[in-house]
């Protein structure tokens, strides 16, 4: 997994994304609601990342029901596996000439955001128990997704690396991201993770 240090200019730069690419989105919406982003070469990737984001529902509550069933708090983090996802993606992504430092940023990204929206379910069901899931989620369905979308995602970073390797890069995810906002798409939980995994596909 990648740790960034104090100073590290690589966490500065992705704090800056991150708050250009939040400003943006929060400056075009709600004004701008129903325009047409002005350059749609990065819908593609967004649309990826949003159908990545989506299976984390079914996550959270496939890990609600059978910490339930044990009587133990539901685990969230899975150390092992998610370090088994980012070595995977790295050896993949250096067969398309994709520098492994950006890979990895790209899926820490995806993966943190997916548990941004586990973490804000079960608080939501904690308060809210009506709502909380008591019948298993079957996994069996939710992880070809997931392997699949990260392969096309990693194919759309090949593709866009020039879009998003320049200095407008936050701006121009922020006009895709918009668009899914605009499109009613996601609750504020989902779309706040959205924004969360949109920060990691610039390249620090």
């Amino acid at each position: 997994m990648i740790r960034f240090h104090a100073g590290d200019p690589r966490r500065s730069r992705r704090a800056r994304v991150g708050w250009t690419l939040l400003a943006a989105v929060l400056l075009m919406w709600p004004a701008g609601a129903g325009a047409a982003p002005a350059d749609g070469s990065l819908d593609r990737l967004v649309a990826l990342v949003v159908e990545r984001l989506n299976t984390a529902d079914a996550v959270a509550a496939a890990k609600w029901v059978a910490a339930g069933e044990l009587g133990i708090e539901p685990t969230i983090d899975d150390p092992a596996r998610e370090a088994e996802v980012y070595d995977a993606m790295a050896r993949l992504g250096d067969g398309r000439d994709l520098p492994e430092n950006w890979v990895r940023q790209v899926f820490l990204g995806q993966i943190e955001a997916n548990k941004t929206v586990q973490r804000g379910l079960m608080l939501r069901w904690r308060f809210d128990p009506a709502a909380a899931p008591i019948a298993p989620a079957g996994l069996s369905s939710v992880r070809p997704v997931i392997d699949r979308v990260n392969v096309e995602i990693l194919d759309q970073l090949d593709m866009h690396r020039a879009e998003l390797t320049a200095p407008d890069c936050a701006e121009r995810l922020a006009r895709s991201v918009f668009g899914v906002f605009t499109s009613g798409n996601g609750d504020a939980l989902h779309r706040a993770a959205l924004v969360r995994a949109a920060v990691s596909l610039c390249r620090s």
